[in-house]
């Protein structure tokens, strides 16, 4: 079977490339995690994806569709992207935000039907903000703001989403909320994910691959259910050379430490 979501010898920079000749693929039901140092190129690649960032050479596709060329409103339907900073929107509540997920499948400025109504509020429920639908957006902390932009992703319905450091503003709670909805999402719907992370220990606990940003270019894959420690060791290692892990008991989890 075809990957959901595949790229090939793809080339993404400004007026240098920044990483150059990236190859991989996303399956339907799983979440792949992108580690690498800061700098080295894993937002430039989301940018790309999404077209806010030019694509020198390359191909990549979801469900066959090629990305190259697609208006912002058929783009949308295939992909969704979570920045690392949401933006600050004042004068819209939070479940007029979230339903502006909705803009590539409906036109945004006529009367929100019923059905929408639902899908916010089931969205907003996912992650505990259901109580917030009524607040101005300029009243959310920086972590509430990130829960309503990612409803508003789960609202879009695309086929894979692209998130970048989702966690980076939430709490403890909240990043496993996160993690635990998002790995629900993706299985139950046969979606895709493909996670900017810094932490090895959140890529290990919730994704099935990790890959390695080097220098510009993609390391082979880490398979993560498949991985014996001393393998997932090695592989972390290449990024974060002094990394260990432990193999939790009752889990069965790889645990990262740094001695």
């Amino acid at each position: 079977m075809e990957p959901l979501m595949t790229v090939t010898d793809l080339t993404v920079g400004y007026e240098a490339p920044v990483v150059t000749n990236l190859s991989f693929s996303v399956e339907a039901g799983e979440i792949v995690g992108l580690l690498g140092r800061n700098g080295s190129g894993k937002t430039t690649l989301l940018r790309g994806l999404t077209g806010s960032a030019p694509l020198i050479r390359g191909k990549a596709a979801i469900r066959g569709v090629s990305l190259l060329g697609l208006r912002d409103r058929q783009r949308a339907r295939l992909l969704s992207l979570l920045p690392q900073r949401t933006a600050l929107l004042p004068g819209f509540t939070a479940g007029e935000l979230i339903a502006m997920g909705s803009y590539a499948a409906r036109n945004p400025f006529r009367p929100r039907p019923r059905q929408l109504s639902h899908q916010v509020r089931d969205a907003a429920r996912r992650f505990g903000i259901e109580p917030l639908l009524d607040t101005d957006c300029a009243q959310l902390s920086e972590g509430q703001r990130q829960l309503v932009y990612l409803a508003r992703s789960v609202v879009q319905n695309a086929s894979v989403l692209l998130l970048d450091e989702p966690n980076s503003a939430l709490d403890y709670a909240h990043t496993h909320l996160v993690f635990q909805q998002l790995r629900r999402l993706i299985t139950q719907e046969e979606k895709g994910a493909l996670l900017v992370l810094h932490d090895p220990g959140l890529a290990l606990r919730w994704c099935s691959r990790i890959v390695l940003l080097e220098e510009g270019g993609l390391s082979p894959s880490l398979s993560v259910p498949e991985a014996t420690l001393s393998q997932a060791e090695a592989f972390l290692r290449r990024l974060y050379p002094t990394l260990r892990l432990l193999k939790d008991r009752e889990t069965g989890c790889l645990l990262p430490y740094l001695p």
